[in-house]
């Protein structure tokens, strides 16, 4: 292969800032211009590596023509054409994409895959994953309707409009982000699920990608995992009672511990907390998760797979075989998974996992209309959290208001966030933390689970005790000025 040195003049920054930086400084090489064939040019210290032809392919796939070059000349320019464009990149912002009126909202699949790869489109998706981790998003909805395309981010817990795009955008856009995802462009009628993995400023960024059809072509929503949001059990909102009670219920050697409430109440997060908290190199931790929404040091995580037939059961089953100290089961969906679970944690394990119900003591139903015996739950079972997920008042605007009789509720103070430019005039800002129900499953509640005793019986009883409640956590964070009485009425009462 004859030697080729490439120049700064051979650049074409369009064809270039297609392939991601820190791909080709990995791979050494540098994408230059497009010849007469319609080929990139390619400069490679090592053109006979594969691993680097297959991903050129991928950003590139009208082929690539090779050329062998200098390591050193190569990382030089690929350096130069990276600073130059750092400041430019940076500038750009979703709205300046809405005008374009170059590509028809019709094309050919092959058309569409040629654009979805075009510096402008890469760049707008960009921008749009980029805005959404800036705001702490946890989900980017796209949305298209008769004449525009809608960009919502949802940011603690409320969806919040960030952009209305030109709707030639849709197609193009849509398109690039079902490549990331690797799911098929050309299938628009059915909804498709996706993962990708992005460097964000270095950091890495899961995406988990769903397509749905609409009336006006597909809609896609992304919900991003960042590594660095994985919280601390410090940062979830436990009062002390419950902070000290979680970690001595989850650092017991075997038993079940489960957390409970509807989808997007924070159950997740608060068990990757306790897993960071007693992950040591003395004891083997597994995960079993649908899908794995973060990856975490020194803890072995498994991913179920419907179509391979890899279920929670059928994992944890096998999961039983690697001698593990903990497990956590992402959901408890059915009766197989359960029974496993609960016998695991008869048998030397402990167990962690989350349920779909509005209670602690809803959890207890829960299981024994999945068909597990009380007995067993009352030998496994270890601690019941229930949790729901509210918003910060915002520090920069919040007044002590009059502690009027809310609710039926009698506060000692009471707050609220009139709204400023710090909050986005919404009066929250912050992010959401927890309010909690965390029962502990004592020798008195172990015997009314034996004798078959429901879930308004061990409400009745967990009252009578003086156990705070989802309401009474809430109401205390009202007093302190980290939330406000509605934002705890909303979340916690189920009507």
């Amino acid at each position: 292969m004859p030697f080729h040195e490439p120049t700064a003049e051979e650049i074409d920054p369009d064809v270039t800032r297609i392939f991601p930086f820190h791909l080709a400084k990995k791979h050494v090489l540098l994408p230059l211009h497009k010849n007469e064939a319609g080929h990139t040019v390619v400069a490679m210290s090592d053109p006979t590596n594969g691993t680097s032809l297959e991903d050129l392919r991928a950003y590139y796939p009208d082929g690539v023509k090779v050329l062998l070059s200098s390591p050193e000349e190569i990382l030089k320019l690929l350096e130069r054409h990276h600073k130059q464009n750092t400041n430019v990149e940076s500038t750009r912002i979703v709205l300046e994409f809405t005008n374009n009126e170059e590509m028809e909202t019709e094309v050919e699949a092959k058309k569409i895959h040629e654009i979805a790869f075009g510096p402008k489109v890469i760049a707008a998706v960009n921008n749009i994953i980029a805005g959404a981790k800036k705001e702490n998003s946890s989900d980017i909805h796209i949305e298209p309707y008769r004449d525009n395309l809608r960009i919502r981010y949802r940011i603690d817990g409320v969806l919040r409009e960030r952009g209305i795009l030109n709707k030639s955008m849709h197609m193009p856009i849509v398109s690039r982000v079902k490549i990331m995802g690797q799911l098929d462009i050309a299938e628009r009628r059915i909804p498709q699920d996706g993962r990708a993995r992005v460097k964000l400023m270095g950091q890495p960024l899961d995406l988990r990608i769903s397509t749905c059809p609409t009336q006006f072509g597909e809609k896609v929503v992304m919900r991003l995992f960042a590594k660095d949001n994985i919280k601390t059990i410090e940062s979830l909102g436990f009062s002390d009672r419950d902070r000290k009670l979680f970690i001595d219920i989850i650092s017991k050697p075997h038993g079940m511990f489960l957390v409970t409430g509807p989808t997007g109440s924070g159950k997740s997060s608060t068990l990757y907390a306790g897993l960071l908290r007693i992950n040591s190199p003395e004891v083997n931790i597994i995960t079993i998760e649908d899908p794995i929404e973060n990856e975490l040091d020194g803890i072995n995580q498994v991913a179920i797979n419907h179509k391979a037939n890899l279920t929670f059961a059928s994992v944890l089953r096998s999961v039983l075989r690697q001698d593990p100290d903990i497990c956590m089961i992402g959901e408890i969906r059915d009766r197989e998974t359960a029974d496993i679970g609960v016998r695991a944690a008869i048998t030397g394990h402990m167990v962690l996992s989350t349920l779909h119900t509005n209670s602690a003591a809803g959890a207890i139903d829960r299981l024994k209309d999945l068909g597990l015996e009380p007995f067993m739950l009352a030998t496994s079972l270890k601690g019941v959290l229930a949790q729901r997920l509210v918003r910060r008042i915002c520090t920069s605007c919040r007044a002590e208001v009059a502690t009027e009789n809310l609710y039926n509720i009698k506060l000692s103070r009471n707050f609220v966030g009139s709204g400023c430019k710090d909050c986005n005039f919404s009066g929250f800002a912050g992010g959401r933390l927890g309010i909690f129900e965390l029962v502990d499953i004592t020798a008195d509640i172990r015997k009314l689970i034996n004798q078959g005793a429901g879930e308004d019986q061990i409400q009745k009883y967990l009252r009578e005790q003086n156990l705070p409640s989802m309401i009474d956590d809430g109401v205390s964070k009202v007093e302190q000025g980290i939330t406000t009485l509605d934002e705890v009425m909303s979340a916690a009462t189920e009507d």
